[in-house]
């Protein structure tokens, strides 16, 4: 008797066990997986850009395991220039999908020095054989004055996009209306929810699809 009731407490202690690790993994299994990448190195995939390009768990979205976010929360375009050299060319990626310019329009960069940036970022990118894909600014909510901003980058960004044949994706037709960025799609002022980024990654799966990457 007192050994089956070892066993069903054997049995049960082992039962709890794996459903902590089968929840555990669920939830972090974005986390895992991109650990996974890190040690395989050489991803053909990088999602470079501030926290709202960090915030997606990519390689659910996009449900391959050959993409790196190497995103840098709370970071200007200058560190991302920075930063380019290690975050991506060392890694040779075939694409890499930049996202950046809210944070230096919320602390009053000046436009010239913004779309230098990326310019030159996007120059390192096609010099080192990486093919740039920009998503351009996505708006905030409710704030004209960021909007004029991330108006004047995103024309400069289109403009540059369509004169060097870089492919560029707006998020703003789907997640935003004429006063910026769409209650339905935010969690907050800035940033992205799961709807949002559902959206963003059928953009990415159609250009990886169209560059047969």
């Amino acid at each position: 008797m007192k050994k089956q009731r070892l066993l069903i407490l054997s049995l049960a202690l082992n039962a709890v066990l794996i459903a902590t690790f089968l929840v555990f993994t669920y939830i972090y299994r974005d986390k895992i997986a991109q650990r996974f990448v890190q040690i395989k190195g050489n991803p053909t995939i990088v999602m470079y850009g501030n926290s709202i390009t960090a915030q997606g768990k990519w390689v659910e979205l996009l449900g391959r395991t050959d993409v790196m976010n190497n995103a840098l929360p709370g970071q200007t375009t200058y560190h991302f220039l920075q930063l380019i050299q290690s975050h991506v060319i060392d890694l040779h990626p075939k694409i890499c999908f930049i996202k950046g310019g809210i944070n230096d329009i919320t602390i009053g960069v000046e436009q010239e020095k913004i779309q230098a940036n990326f310019k030159t970022m996007l120059e390192m990118l096609v010099q080192n054989g990486i093919t740039p894909v920009v998503t351009l600014t996505v708006y905030e909510q409710n704030d004209p004055v960021s909007k004029a901003e991330v108006d004047l980058l995103n024309r400069f960004l289109v403009s540059y996009c369509t004169q060097h044949n870089i492919t560029y994706i707006d998020l703003n037709r789907s997640v935003s209306s004429n006063t910026g960025l769409r209650a339905e799609y935010a969690v907050d002022k800035t940033h992205l929810n799961i709807n949002a980024y559902e959206i963003w990654a059928k953009e990415v799966s159609r250009v990886l699809k169209e560059k047969n990457i």
